[in-house]
């Protein structure tokens, strides 16, 4: 005769769920694509430094440096900003009249007119302009044998009188010397047109004849010399020569 045991329902049923429990991940067999993608996987990162309250204090003595203090900010350096002077028109003009020459002057007193560059000018009348946004009108005041006046046109007559003044000086005098004005100028002449030269004195050939007045000596002659092992002097103009012999 057989005996049956009766369990409670809920018995019944805690059973069945434990039965029904997954078996963990580890404990899978994985496939080899699985098992080399876990393989693979990089292990997750340490944010805890980016958490201040997560980080690890350090404590620096009072002698060493702190590499996380503040840094001394270098002065700021200053640049030179050097101001540009602005050319006026009448600077402009006063400059290209002053590279400009007078070549040139032919007339009369009163009359003259005379070339400048490539300009020719008499009095009263008005200067070409010297570069295409010219708005200054010159005209020429004076011209005489020495300068020549140019004067700005005023709009308003109570201003004071700007001029420009050019001097020049177109004397006829020579740029070159010729050999025989050379030669005239470094050697004098007498009367009668011959050249008067004193005789060439060198520092170290007087100093020899100063030397040998002080010294008491009469004259200046040769050392003698040896030859084939004889003595022998050199005969000098006051020494009677020999015969000759037959």
């Amino acid at each position: 005769m057989r005996t049956f045991m009766i369990f409670p329902r809920w018995l019944v049923a805690l059973l069945l769920w434990s039965g029904a429990v997954p078996v963990p991940a580890q404990e899978r067999e994985l496939t080899p694509a699985a098992q080399k993608a876990a393989d693979m996987r990089l292990p997750d990162l340490d944010r805890s430094a980016l958490e201040p309250e997560r980080r690890t204090p350090t404590v620096v003595r009072e002698d060493e440096r702190n590499p996380f203090g503040l840094v001394s900010v270098p002065a700021p350096q200053t640049v030179e900003i050097e101001p540009i002077a602005a050319e006026t028109e009448e600077m402009r003009i006063r400059r290209v009249l002053g590279n400009m020459r007078v070549s040139g002057l032919t007339g009369s007193p009163g009359s003259y007119r005379v070339l400048l560059g490539s300009i020719l000018l008499r009095e009263g009348d008005e200067v070409t302009k010297l570069f295409t946004d010219q708005a200054e009108v010159l005209r020429v005041q004076s011209i005489s044998e020495r300068e020549v006046v140019l004067a700005f046109n005023e709009k308003d007559p109570n201003l004071p009188p700007r001029t420009i003044g050019l001097g020049f000086d177109l004397q006829p005098r020579p740029v070159s010397l010729l050999v025989g004005d050379l030669f005239r100028k470094l050697v004098p002449f007498t009367s009668a047109g011959a050249p008067d030269l004193k005789p060439l004195e060198l520092p170290d050939v007087q100093a020899v004849i100063e030397g040998t007045k002080e010294a008491g000596l009469q004259s200046i002659t040769e050392r003698s010399f040896e030859l084939m092992g004889e003595t022998s002097y050199r005969q000098t103009s006051d020494e009677p020569s020999e015969p000759a012999k037959d």
